[in-house]
């Protein structure tokens, strides 16, 4: 079987979980996202804020102009404790099976990346999953809650969301991300924009820069894994059936 069938069917079984787990979710809650939308990540401590910004169609649409959040309330509360503040800006879209995408933010040039070294794939599945999990009231959730940001892409503190990237995919506030978007299927990512938290709590992001090709022949280090998603969706489908 080649590696495009294969990411089909781990993406079709992440997708049954999904719907299984969305069946139990009950009334919407205030955060929750889906699939085209980018969510922004604040983080360190025992409280994490999370924001939907919308879709990443619409925010890094050719010609379109930055958007500001202020998201000063979340940054407050998540900087109560003794740990630095990090931000994260990530996504996935899986509404066309034929153009299945992530995204996610390095404050690293992207062509310091080593290609060879990339997850998209594994990275996919644990978005899709958090998805899943129905949202929360507010924009606070605790660090140790099932549907908080840390529990699903960042569980080892290394922000390298749960070894899909070689380098860290968080900034300090003040620090600037350059956004990108990762092919599932082709395994080629591209810088698509930029965004900044500033220290104050104003969240901004727009459009970037240039393309970042990975090599056509290189097989994601994540693929190897793709087999134990498999199984692990499989069992957390028949757990909520």
């Amino acid at each position: 079987m080649t590696l495009r069938g294969i990411k089909h069917i781990m993406v079709a079984a992440a997708l049954t979980v999904v719907t299984a787990v969305a069946g139990l979710t009950g009334t919407a809650q205030a955060f929750t996202f889906t699939d085209g939308d980018l969510v922004l990540a604040i983080y360190g401590n025992e409280t994490e804020a999370l924001y939907n910004l919308g879709k990443a169609s619409t925010l890094l649409a050719p010609g379109s102009q930055p958007t500001s959040v202020d998201v000063s309330a979340g940054l407050q509360a998540a900087g109560v404790g003794i740990n630095p503040v990090r931000y994260a800006v990530y996504g996935h879209d899986a509404l066309d099976s034929n153009n299945l995408a992530i995204w996610a933010g390095t404050k690293v040039d992207p062509a310091q990346i080593n290609a060879g070294l990339l997850g998209v794939t594994i990275q996919f599945g644990f978005s899709l999953n958090q998805a899943g999990q129905g949202g929360f009231t507010g924009d606070t959730v605790a660090k140790a809650d099932p549907q908080s940001f840390s529990s699903n892409l960042d569980p080892s503190g290394d922000s390298n969301f749960s070894g899909t990237w070689p380098v860290g995919m968080f900034g300090a506030p003040g620090e600037n991300l350059n956004i990108l978007k990762g092919d599932v299927l082709t395994s080629v990512f591209t810088q698509v924009g930029r965004a900044t938290l500033a220290p104050g709590g104003l969240f901004t992001i727009g459009l970037g820069a240039n393309p970042v090709p990975l090599p056509a022949g290189v097989v994601l280090f994540g693929t190897g894994l793709i087999g134990l998603i498999g199984i692990a969706r499989r069992s957390f489908h028949r757990m909520v059936a």
